[in-house]
């Protein structure tokens, strides 16, 4: 969509706020409590630029940390992790770059109400904006990501929930320590394959280093009022803060979000502890999508499945939509038949959208778990 198909947002103002956080606070606090305020209509649409005061990582909602972290390195360097309400995958963000952030109701014109709708019609303005504000050859790449010649300028997550598109653009603006950064999130190798770079040193840019000059705010803000103007037309953005409703919403989910029950909620020791017993296996099978890693475990007693765990980093719609998932897998005999079935009439439920993901990609994550089925071994 072009300014002109947006024009019937011509007279509309938007709030837009500046903010100094780092990435995990700003997400366990600010960013939940914009995103409940909008959707309560006590805030109105808000644009937000937050330009990261320290280094941090946050994995995504439907990500068991234990998978796709090295906390034993976090906590031995101090690396702050944290895991947030969106989808997505963890993000390791710099101190000196930039959220751009979208709280917007999906009623408003030209806001996208579906996944697959929001990346390209998104993410192909924000590269453009790129472009054109400063000059660099930023293109988007399907599903969700923003690069100059394959490597990653931008990271984004995304949901759409209670009436409202929460769209968070994490621009690299400063260099980060990239050794710290791939120690800290080791990658796995599906999630490469399909990349021109294999590692994150080589995959990671940022708009400095592009640039070969420093950037300031001034600049940041530019672009976001040309990426507004880009995909919504001339919205009118008026210089406000956050509310008292959303200052003490920020305080809850401070309190709830940083708790280590939250940050190990879809392990496998916290989903399994209390349920496992001697003789139970524990299955696991991983596949790459379009839209990202799917990580599949089964908890399996006597050829039946007692529960399920589906973690990755693609964008589901809604996020208790991955839950129903899981919770159709309980009571399946642990064969293809069974849980394939499932799988499949899953994915075709019309209130249910998992963007880049097909059946295929679930059923082969499915296929190497139960393979493990039929080899010997100890019960995990």
């Amino acid at each position: 969509m072009n300014a002109a198909e947006a024009g019937a947002n011509a007279d509309t103002a938007w709030r837009f706020v500046a903010s100094n956080h780092n990435y995990a606070d700003f997400s366990t606090s600010i960013s939940p409590a914009v995103e409940r305020a909008v959707a309560e209509r006590i805030a109105p649409p808000t644009v937000l630029l937050n330009v990261f005061n320290g280094d941090s990582i946050t994995v995504g909602v439907n990500e068991d940390p234990n998978q796709v972290l090295d906390l034993a390195f976090c906590r031995s360097n101090n690396v702050l992790a944290r895991r947030r309400v969106s989808s997505g995958g963890a993000i390791y963000a710099g101190n000196g770059s930039a959220f751009l952030a979208l709280y917007l109701p999906v009623g408003l014109p030209g806001v996208p109400d579906t996944a697959t709708q929001a990346f390209p019609t998104i993410l192909g303005h924000v590269a453009q904006a790129l472009r054109e504000v400063f000059g660099v050859a930023a293109s988007y790449r399907p599903l969700n990501d923003v690069e100059v010649d394959g490597r990653k300028l931008v990271a984004t997550s995304m949901k759409i929930e209670s009436g409202v598109l929460t769209f968070r653009i994490l621009l690299n603006v400063k260099a980060i320590d990239t050794a710290i950064a791939a120690r800290a999130m080791p990658m796995a190798p599906e999630k490469v394959k399909d990349k021109k770079h294999k590692d994150l040193g080589s995959r990671y840019t940022y708009l400095e280093q592009e640039l070969g000059r420093a950037v300031n705010h001034a600049e940041l803000r530019a672009w976001v009022e040309h990426c507004v103007r880009r995909i919504f037309g001339e919205v009118v953005l008026n210089d406000s803060a956050l509310n008292e409703a959303e200052h003490a919403y920020a305080q809850q989910y401070t309190s709830e979000l940083i708790d280590e029950a939250w940050f190990q909620e879809k392990s496998e020791a916290t989903r399994y502890g209390a349920l496992q017993r001697a003789g139970d296996r524990i299955v696991r099978g991983r596949e790459k999508a379009p839209a990202g890693l799917i990580w599949l475990s089964l908890l399996v007693r006597d050829g039946v499945v007692q529960r399920a765990i589906v973690n990755g980093d693609w964008h589901p719609r809604p996020l208790r939509s991955v839950a129903w998932l899981e919770d159709g897998f309980a009571g399946l005999a642990a064969t293809r038949a069974a849980c394939g079935a499932h799988i499949e009439a899953f994915l075709a439920r019309e209130d249910v959208e998992f963007a880049g993901v097909d059946p295929l990609h679930l059923l082969t994550a499915l296929d190497k778990a139960l393979a493990e089925l039929a080899t010997s071994g100890v019960a995990a």
